[in-house]
């Protein structure tokens, strides 16, 4: 029986939402979202209607979002809850043909990730004596040539004709929902939709594998790839092998995020620099995170003006949002600081940059100016408002010996 057809059972819902519960996939909030879409029967409604000609899948909505810190544009799409539940059990599934993708690709796979990826390459030997190529896809999921990736997925899904077939009809359904209006556009494998991370694994694996089969040292994280090679002409051949495949697929790199680095100059991947062995935050998520400290800390202050709220709480409530974004994730799924950089990098030289403008940050929302007047908040009554340093608690979570956290830095 095809996966399509037992989603008609309430019982498949049941072991998907199981799956949630047990992998900590999703937040409680997402986890009560789900409870009640399946208790009222409307995905497994739906699916039995699509079987039986007698639903379509709807059009996407557009989205456009800000780019962290970038001030650039990004477009995504969204779904209705019902159809997204639909396209999440879907991912879900999908998953079990990860099995066809080579161990160089690390995104979006089940036991797999940023920490597996860095420590890959962390353990190999020589490899601050090679030579280092990093491509990034420009606008990679929306720029997916959509009959190409289907061609694709028609040969892993031989024996699900019927799955092939809805993500066929959601793929090639040009209409999408924007302010209201429907408009057409090609937007390949929709950025934001679930089973898209899927196909954009589908989409390069040929890339992956050729590499994997000459035993190159690369890797790919979705639209992030890194090359090795013992020698300038040799990573020549290989920025030429990968630039041609992307031409062929109809991608574009982006230019400020492509650089070539010759033996003992650092490189970055995945938001970390690596540089003789030592693996540290790089400066571009440096940047992006103080420029999110400083937008939230004059968004609180605002507040804090408006309400006549007063320091000492208002300081609690920007604190508390970067302790869950640091630390404190919902679910496991969720990128917090402590579970993408913790495990990877070797120093804390940008954790304590980032303490200390933190610590810039909470005195303005006292005060409304950077100036040192604002040494007059101690640090020790900042910790007691529910600070906790970076550099302190990544040292706590490796059991490392810290330099000594708890005395501040000018």
């Amino acid at each position: 029986m095809e996966f399509l057809d037992r989603l008609t059972d309430a019982q498949t819902w049941e072991q998907f939402y199981r799956s949630c519960e047990l992998k900590d996939f999703m937040s409680v909030r997402e986890l009560r979202e789900l409870r009640r879409i399946l208790d009222a029967g409307e995905c497994r409604q739906e699916i039995t209607q699509w079987l039986g000609g007698q639903w379509h899948f709807p059009n996407a909505s557009r989205k456009i979002i800000n780019k962290l810190s970038s001030g650039k544009k990004r477009v995504v799409y969204t779904f209705e809850p019902t159809q997204r539940t639909i396209l999440k059990v879907l991912a879900w599934h999908l998953h079990e043909y990860d099995r066809i993708f080579t161990p160089n690709l690390y995104s979006f796979r089940v036991n797999s990730g940023v920490k597996k990826a860095v420590a890959y390459l962390r353990n190999q030997p020589r490899l601050s004596l090679r030579h280092v190529y990093k491509v990034d896809i420009h606008d990679y999921f929306n720029s997916v040539n959509v009959d190409k990736v289907l061609a694709m997925l028609r040969g892993v899904l031989t024996e699900e004709p019927k799955l092939c077939s809805l993500i066929e009809e959601i793929l090639t359904n040009p209409c999408v929902n924007d302010d209201g209006k429907v408009i057409c556009e090609e937007r390949g494998i929709m950025a934001g939709m679930p089973i898209s991370s899927f196909l954009a694994n589908l989409y390069l694996s040929g890339m992956d594998r050729a590499m994997h089969e000459q035993g190159v040292l690369y890797a790919r994280y979705a639209d992030d790839i890194i090359v090795f090679a013992d020698t300038a002409e040799e990573l020549a051949e290989r920025k030429e092998f990968i630039l041609g495949t992307l031409a062929e697929y109809g991608l574009t790199v982006n230019p400020a995020k492509e650089f070539t680095a010759a033996p003992h100059e650092p490189w970055t991947f995945l938001g970390v620099t690596y540089c003789d062995g030592v693996v540290d935050v790089s400066e571009a998520s440096v940047t992006k995170l103080k420029g999110k400290m400083k937008r939230r800390a004059r968004k609180v202050y605002r507040w804090k003006c408006r309400n006549h709220v007063a320091d000492e709480a208002a300081i609690r409530v920007y604190i508390d949002h970067f302790n869950r974004k640091f630390y404190e994730a919902d679910s496991s799924s969720e990128l917090t600081w402590g579970r993408w950089f913790f495990p990877v990098i070797t120093r804390s030289d940008s954790l304590a940059v980032l303490d200390r403008y933190m610590v810039e940050c909470i005195r303005y929302i006292a005060t409304g100016r950077y100036t040192k007047a604002n040494y007059r908040l101690r640090y020790e009554d900042i910790k007691r408002l529910g600070f906790r340093s970076l550099v302190h608690e990544y040292y706590l979570g490796s059991g490392k010996e810290s330099a000594g956290e708890g005395k501040e830095q000018a």
